[in-house]
């Protein structure tokens, strides 16, 4: 039987520290790799703007009544301004594919006011009884619709007689061949990405090559003229003209 050896702690703290610094020396290595093969590429930013003009414009109004004692009230003062309301729509002559009514909404609705009870304000439940309809319209005829906007109000007025008001919203104008117009900016924003990188890689005597990592930014839909950006993208309806903005991060090789 071959006799153990023992062997002196100095020996195997100093084995335990070999291996460990050689260990440790393999991961340097290996980083030192990474960050060379890292900068061998080049990130850039290339981005795109297009001008356009909005396609297609939507508005709504409300024509709404309301009674504090019942709801056949309420509903009568609401006929009573139909009336002003469709001439209003006849002389507009909206087709049947640029105008939408909505179904009539009829009954109580209940809301809170303050009122002094005992010498104290309190909160105190009321009932009103409601109707309402919505009408929407939609139209690639942009003039025509800014027009009916334009007309409107004299016409409301009319409308907006016992117990009847008429809440207008604001125009929205739209672009419906957006998809397109993105498709043609990434391209556009791409070779600008391009062209900063290979500018950037003949200045150090280098070119660039593949393309290794590629992102995409949002969109930003923009009124004309306008700078201010939003982090998840901005879609704009308020401006008939407006902006489109693309922007790309590309990683290329540098060769």
């Amino acid at each position: 039987m071959t006799p153990s050896v023992r062997l002196p702690s100095a020996i195997i703290a100093t084995a335990i520290a070999s291996v460990a610094f050689f260990a440790t020396g393999f991961v340097v290595v290996r980083g030192l790799a990474d960050v060379k093969n890292a900068s061998d590429v080049i990130n850039v930013t290339g981005s795109a703007k297009r001008n356009i003009t909005s396609d297609l414009a939507g508005w709504t109004f409300t024509v709404r009544s309301s009674d504090d004692t019942n709801l056949q009230n309420a509903y009568r003062a609401f006929q009573g301004a139909q009336p002003a309301i469709e001439a209003f729509l006849k002389a507009q002559a909206f087709s049947g594919s640029e105008l939408r009514r909505e179904p009539v909404n009829a009954g109580p609705q209940n809301y809170t006011v303050i009122e002094d009870v005992n010498g104290e304000n309190a909160e105190v439940q009321r009932t009103r009884y409601v109707v309402s309809q919505t009408y929407r319209v939609q139209s690639g005829n942009i003039a025509k619709l800014q027009a009916a906007v334009g007309a409107a109000t004299a016409a409301f007025v009319d409308a907006s007689t016992g117990g009847v008001s008429i809440e207008s919203g604001d125009v929205q104008y739209l672009y419906t061949k957006l998809s397109d117009v993105r498709v043609q900016l990434l391209e556009e924003a791409s070779k600008d990405a391009q062209r900063r990188a290979q500018a950037i890689a003949q200045s150090a005597g280098n070119s660039i090559g593949a393309v290794k990592n590629a992102r995409v930014g949002v969109f930003q839909i923009t009124p004309r003229f306008e700078t201010s950006v939003e982090d998840t993208g901005s879609y704009d309806t308020t401006a008939l003209e407006k902006d489109v903005t693309a922007v790309v991060e590309i990683d290329f090789v540098v060769k």
